[in-house]
């Protein structure tokens, strides 16, 4: 009787997706927002590009395909929303611009890193396009 329970157990263990950690906490979920978020801040501030938004919305697609897999449900879901969480994400942005020597509020510096972006075909190039 306990083998059949061990055993029992085991498999509902196995069958059971392992969350190895809190989605806000996830950096290949925060990667894919943080780029989402570079690319809308590139595509307001320069009106000569414009988001992708069959690429866009497959990279949506795909992080739906992660965060399932990963065993994350619609309440992690709704934590992505947090404003603590978005701050964070901000945060990033900033942090990527001002990596590559980028001044945001330099709208010149910001449309010509988005163009090279899209020349260079990089994954931030690659979900934006030229008007």
């Amino acid at each position: 009787m306990t083998r059949r329970i061990t055993y029992a157990a085991l498999i509902a263990l196995l069958a059971t997706p392992v969350m190895a950690q809190d989605i806000i906490a996830d950096e290949e979920i925060s990667a894919v927002l943080v780029d989402n978020m570079i690319v809308t801040e590139l595509t307001t501030i320069c009106p000569k590009l414009a988001p992708r938004p069959a690429r866009v919305n497959q990279q949506a697609k795909d992080m739906m395909s992660v965060i399932t897999a990963k065993g994350y449900g619609a309440q992690d879901i709704q934590s992505l929303q947090d404003p603590a969480f978005i701050a964070t994400l901000a945060a990033k942005s900033e942090r990527f611009f001002a990596a590559n020597g980028i001044e945001k509020r330099d709208t010149e510096a910001m449309c010509a890193f988005g163009k090279a972006q899209i020349a260079k075909r990089t994954p931030l190039g690659k979900l934006m396009k030229n008007r």
